[in-house]
């Protein structure tokens, strides 16, 4: 059984057939579930960080210099 209109969600269906993904019936509404919920992280995901939200992309200067101090 299809989705109802009101089930769908334009955006989601115009991304899905862009990208020539065809979803089951049954599992629209799961997708749709998850579309929306990757929508309302998308500000936490896009916002501005620190270096201190990345720690795998800092160092610690005695680590890098300590064979050059022995």
């Amino acid at each position: 059984m299809d989705p109802s209109p009101e089930e769908r969600d334009a955006e989601l269906d115009l991304l899905l057939r862009r990208g020539g993904l065809t979803i089951p019936p049954e599992r629209y509404p799961a997708i749709l579930l998850g579309y929306r919920e990757i929508q309302a992280m998308m500000p936490l995901l896009r916002g501005p960080r620190t270096a201190a939200s990345e720690p795998a992309g800092t160092y610690v200067l005695d680590t890098v210099t300590r064979e050059r101090a022995a």
